[in-house]
């Protein structure tokens, strides 16, 4: 018989082909009963018996499969045709039934060995997997917050070190966040959606812009922040906001340059007189807390500079009727006020009038403006997260009511409402932006995880009276706002 050689040696190179593909394809999961997911990719609960993996989706949309090998073999109780971050998946490993969840969220792994406190920070291990982004660190970890001390699922501060000896300061660079050398890890435990912190950011970035942006253009209004999947421990701790910190460089305010002070960055840390704008006493630079008020930045060798602020606050507790209407912009960003002030009542934010708050300058020869944070207890519900459907009040502080007892400065107010109300505080706008972040959550099984972790509901219910509080609380501001 002759042979076609020519022939016999394209047949053999597309049998090379077609072989060295099958192999690729089943290493990658792809096309084989067996999917194998990138190492890291994943983190596994055996306790809760929870999976929660990260992969495209789109890369194993058709393929049946019956078996994901991990650490071992689970078996899929019915074969799954491709792996959806919209399901709930059923694998057994030795005749154990795990749930099996895709997300698209970055996933973390932490280990820490020690137990936290809300101080000192504790070193810990931190892994990161996320489509486009994996790494790890050596990070310094403590537990944050004051009433959120008492849940049980904790939020945690994370600093990220260049080792576990020197404890170098280490910045990192994750999704749309600032690159810095920390983070928050927020257990939202008080949200019954875990959405009230993360749509007020957005809400306070639209409508509001750092006045000296021309020259700082990446300045922030206030944080950002995105979902994630927490393990600690090898222990699903459920879904968390990674949330950026407040500070100098998030705002971009001036440095200390030798012995003047520019940038000045003050916290609300508790309700007092001075936070409230009622009062000015007596202060030391040698301390770092004055009435309620905390120095971040510039805090050196000890020495806090409150002389402006309390130049500031003594202006607001003493001036005549005509010298506040008229000097005011000389000390606070008047148009800073007035949208903290609309945004605050919105959102009824009952805690963020005398803590809860940043107070800023960026340089020495502008004014201060506020900076909101920590918007949890908001929407009809206050920081424990328990319902306060109030929805005919008007909040507010000194500083405030004597700008509420100005006719030109209520008159501005009553301006900006409007115009608010004709774009991001449209009810339209407001009630989308909410339910695009609920139904996303909520196809993403996140809400359904979470509970399993916590067992704790977060049930449509709570979205139905936040949306119908909302309604309410447009329609009461709407007469209180209106020009006369």
């Amino acid at each position: 018989m002759k042979i076609d050689f020519k022939k016999a040696m394209k047949a053999t190179k597309q049998l090379t082909l077609l072989a060295t593909l099958c192999v690729t394809l089943i290493a990658c999961g792809q096309n084989s009963p067996i999917f194998i997911p990138t190492a890291h990719s994943y983190q596994i609960d055996h306790s809760k018996k929870i999976i929660v993996l990260n992969i495209d989706v789109e890369d194993v949309v058709t393929q049946e499969i019956t078996d994901l090998q991990l650490e071992d073999t689970y078996t899929f109780s019915t074969p799954a045709r491709g792996l959806k971050d919209t399901e709930r998946y059923t694998v057994e490993k030795n005749g154990e039934a795990y749930s099996l969840f895709i997300t698209k969220s970055p996933i973390l792994a932490i280990q820490v060995h020690d137990s936290l406190t809300k101080q000192p920070k504790v070193l810990g291990h931190f892994r990161y997997f996320d489509a486009d982004t994996t790494f790890t660190s050596v990070v310094g970890m403590d537990l944050r917050g004051n009433l959120s001390l008492t849940y049980p699922k904790k939020s945690f501060n994370v600093e990220f070190y260049t080792d576990s000896v020197s404890k170098g300061q280490k910045d990192i660079k994750l999704k749309n966040l600032r690159k810095d050398d920390d983070l928050i890890l927020d257990g939202l435990y008080n949200e019954p959606l875990l959405l009230r912190a993360y749509t007020s950011q957005k809400l306070w970035k639209e409508i509001h812009t750092p006045h000296y942006i021309s020259e700082e253009k990446s300045a922030r209004a206030t944080v950002d922040g995105f979902y994630v999947d927490l393990f600690m421990n090898n222990e699903y701790r459920g879904v968390y906001l990674v949330s950026e910190k407040i500070n100098r460089g998030l705002l971009k305010l001036k440095k200390i340059k030798g012995d003047t002070v520019r940038g000045e960055l003050f916290k609300a840390g508790y309700y007092d007189p001075g936070t409230s704008f009622k009062g000015a006493p007596d202060f030391k630079n040698s301390l770092p807390t004055w009435a309620g008020w905390e120095m971040e930045y510039p805090y050196e060798d000890y020495t806090a500079h409150y002389d402006n602020l309390h130049k500031a606050i003594t202006f607001v507790t003493t001036s005549s009727d005509v010298e506040f209407v008229q000097q005011l912009p000389e000390y606070f960003k008047v148009d800073n006020l007035v949208d903290y002030f609309l945004f605050i009542n919105l959102i009824r934010a009952t805690d963020n009038l005398g803590k809860n708050l940043y107070l800023a300058k960026y340089d020495a020869e502008t004014p201060y403006f506020i900076v909101p944070w920590d918007m949890d207890g908001v929407m009809g519900t206050i920081q424990a997260g328990k319902r306060i459907p109030t929805t005919d009040d008007i909040l507010s502080n000194h500083l405030f009511d004597r700008m509420l007892d100005n006719a030109s400065l209520k008159i501005k107010m009553n301006t900006r409402w409007a115009a608010l109300r004709n774009s991001a505080f449209a009810e339209e706008v407001l009630v989308a932006s909410i339910k695009d972040t609920y139904i996303e959550m909520l196809h993403e099984k996140k809400y359904e995880r979470d509970q399993l972790a916590w067992d704790k509901s977060h049930e449509e219910e709570h979205l139905t009276y936040m949306l119908e509080w909302l309604k309410n609380r447009i329609a009461y501001l709407d007469t209180f706002f209106k020009d006369e």
